[in-house]
């Protein structure tokens, strides 16, 4: 079952306050319990900010209002927290504690691997402890990986790279979002530190319009700068620079995307 994302750019609950998308959104989920479920829900799976989906950015307090309904029905709550976590998002280390909750169970891989494989599970003892199936996995628990992963993890605490996220990320918004005054095909600029989204429209200023994400995104490659685009209709780009991104580079890198998208708007 499906419960409505926090996506107040396309949400059919768009026009209203934040207070009173939350309470939507609430009301939604006690519905799909109510009408999609027998009732015994094991768990509600959320990103804190949606990745693939757009880098979508939901209300803060949404998910902990949602994790409460949750409560209520004994769901567990697991925050996947594959591209928010680590200090991605610059305001905390994970994305869930900007929503005052606390996940029974978190999910985490790339961003801590920094190209190695490594991803994780983090639960209570009495949780995990509860699954007695037997389990094996070629590569799990590779020393060699871990062992990056801690160097990864030192280096990204003793440079404080959460505080250089915020940073490089406020420096980005700030050059990206007049351009949705400024350009029709720019519909939304969203996110928190360095997950940038840009979703980009017709010229109604609504309709998805894909075709122009693709021209940015090969506009910004021939440029040499390499993004990403996602989003239900594939017209959102997605900018995730390493967290060691330096003010030069992103300085240079916001250049290049900022000119493909006027470039493309001129079309």
């Amino acid at each position: 079952s499906y419960v409505h994302n926090g996506d107040m750019f396309r949400s059919p609950f768009r026009d209203r306050d934040e207070k009173g998308f939350v309470d939507a959104i609430v009301e939604d989920l006690r519905h799909v319990i109510a009408t999609t479920t027998a009732g015994d829900v094991a768990c509600m799976i959320a990103e804190p900010i949606q990745g693939v989906g757009g880098f979508t950015v939901p209300p803060d307090g949404l998910l902990g209002a949602l994790q409460e309904v949750c409560r209520e029905f004994g769901i567990l709550w697991i925050t996947d927290e594959v591209q928010t976590g680590w200090g991605r998002t610059g305001e905390n280390f994970w994305g869930y504690q900007v929503h005052g909750l606390e996940p029974d169970i978190l999910t985490f891989a790339k961003g801590l691997g920094n190209g190695l494989a490594m991803a994780g599970v983090v639960a209570s003892a009495s949780l995990m402890d509860s699954v007695n199936a037997n389990s094996i996995s070629t590569f799990g628990g590779n020393p060699l990986v871990c062992a990056g992963a801690l160097a990864n993890l030192k280096y990204a605490l003793d440079h404080d790279l959460q505080a250089n996220s915020l940073h490089q990320g406020a420096t980005m918004f700030s050059a990206l979002r007049p351009l949705v005054d400024e350009l029709s095909i720019v519909g939304d600029v969203r996110g928190k530190g360095l997950m940038v989204g840009i979703e980009l429209v017709g010229a109604d200023g609504r309709e998805p319009n894909a075709a122009a994400a693709a021209a940015v995104l090969e506009q910004c490659r021939e440029n040499g700068l390499l993004i990403g685009k996602g989003g239900l209709y594939g017209n959102c780009l997605r900018v995730a620079p390493p967290l060691t991104l330096t003010d030069e580079e992103c300085a240079e890198g916001t250049s290049i995307l900022v000119d493909a998208l006027r470039a493309v708007n001129g079309r």
